[in-house]
């Protein structure tokens, strides 16, 4: 076999080996406190979810969940499986943190793997 047919072929099999890991996923759930739904209290607050790699890197994708903030869920399409941190902020209209940034991107102790489409992750914080 020519050495430009071998290059071709390896690089083939790299391209399509780089592409198993950027699989793409749609999840939800659900974020309750104490087992209560998490809710902004009033109708300028807002909840922030964040999903920011474990591994982080500078060219690293935070995925920025959509959420009800009168039921407490998040669905997040199109996100890569793997491995994340998840922050959660409860904002009220002033943009105060109701968690006291206990769960912000740099503190939070939260951990979750992305591992199938479909999958529903269910997060319940302590008082």
């Amino acid at each position: 076999m020519k050495l430009s047919m071998r290059l071709a072929l390896g690089l083939t099999l790299v391209v399509a080996m780089t592409g198993c890991s950027n699989q793409r996923s749609n999840i939800t759930g659900a974020i309750t406190q104490d087992g209560k739904p998490l809710v902004a209290e009033t109708e300028e607050g807002h909840l922030l979810v964040l999903f920011v790699p474990a591994e982080w890197k500078p060219d690293s994708q935070v995925f920025r969940a959509q959420t009800d903030r009168t039921t407490g869920s998040f669905s997040l399409p199109e996100i890569r499986a793997g491995k994340y941190l998840v922050a959660i902020q409860q904002f009220d209209g002033r943009h105060r943190d109701a968690l006291n940034s206990k769960y912000d991107p740099t503190k939070s102790p939260l951990r979750f793997d992305v591992t199938e489409d479909g999958q529903v992750i269910e997060i319940d914080l302590p008082k």
